[in-house]
C-alpha cells in the first residue's frame, strides 16, 4: 500500500503492487504508479510517501482502497482505516501493518505508462505482532490475497 498526503495534509492510500527495494546504503525503495492516479499527483507535489506492507486480516481494506479514487473519497474515513502518525513524514502509517517505510522522494523516472518514484527511507517500522504479509495472487477481490510468512535462512 502507498500512502501520500495532499498539500493540506489530507492522506490518501492506494494498493501498490509494483514496489521494490533499490538500495541498502542509503536504504531506498521504489514504487511504480500510473500518472493518472491521485497518489502520483500527491507524491509529485509533496515529495513524501509511506510504503506499508498489509498484514493478514487487511485483505478487505486493500480491495476497498483499490475500488475508488482518493480524489472523490476520503478512504481513511469511508473504510475506517486506523492510522498512527509517522515520525518524520506527513503521510500516516496504517495500524496493523507488518512493516511501514517513511520515504522522501529522491527521483522520478518515467517508464512507459508509469512513473517510478524512488525514495530514501527516513524511518522504518516493523510490527512484533503482525508477521504475516498479504500478497495479491491475482483474480481480484479479497479472496485473491494470501498471507505468507517470509522465509528465514
Amino acid at each position: 500500500m502507498g500512502v501520500a498526503c495532499d498539500r493540506e495534509g489530507r492522506p490518501n492510500v492506494m494498493p501498490a503492487g509494483w514496489f521494490m527495494f533499490t538500495s541498502g546504503n542509503p536504504p531506498m525503495v521504489a514504487v511504480s504508479i500510473a500518472p493518472q492516479r491521485y497518489t502520483h499527483k500527491l507524491i509529485s507535489e509533496t515529495g513524501e510517501f509511506v510504503i506499508t506492507f498489509p498484514s493478514e486480516g487487511q485483505e478487505k481494506m486493500i480491495d476497498q482502497c483499490g475500488s475508488c479514487s482518493g480524489r472523490d473519497v476520503d478512504k481513511f474515513r469511508e473504510f475506517d482505516i486506523p492510522v498512527q502518525s509517522a515520525e518524520i513524514v506527513e503521510p500516516p502509517l496504517i495500524e496493523g501493518s507488518v512493516a511501514a517505510f517513511e520515504c522522501k522522494k529522491e527521483a522520478a523516472l518515467t517508464t512507459g505508462d508509469h512513473t517510478i518514484f524512488s525514495g530514501i527511507i527516513v524511518a522504518a517500522h516493523v510490527s512484533r505482532e503482525n508477521r504475516l504479509r498479504v500478497y495479491n495472487l491475482g483474480g481480484g477481490g479479497p479472496e485473491s490475497y494470501r498471507a505468507l510468512l517470509p522465509k528465514r535462512d
